[in-house]
């Protein structure tokens, strides 16, 4: 029950993630999207990063 809960509340985040992105013009969304990109490169583990991806 819990973890559908957790599902749920992750499911609005991103749906309002996306709404919000949606109304930001190309160059913008395009700046999120890297910016997103670095984020998450950034908090990769040694591990993660020695894996290459298919």
């Amino acid at each position: 029950m819990a973890a559908a809960i957790s599902m749920d509340k992750k499911k609005a985040r991103a749906d309002e993630a996306l709404e919000l992105v949606g109304q930001l013009d190309t160059s913008m969304q395009k700046a999120v999207y890297i910016a997103t990109k670095m984020f998450l490169a950034a908090k990769e583990t040694p591990e993660e990063k020695g894996k290459q991806k298919k």
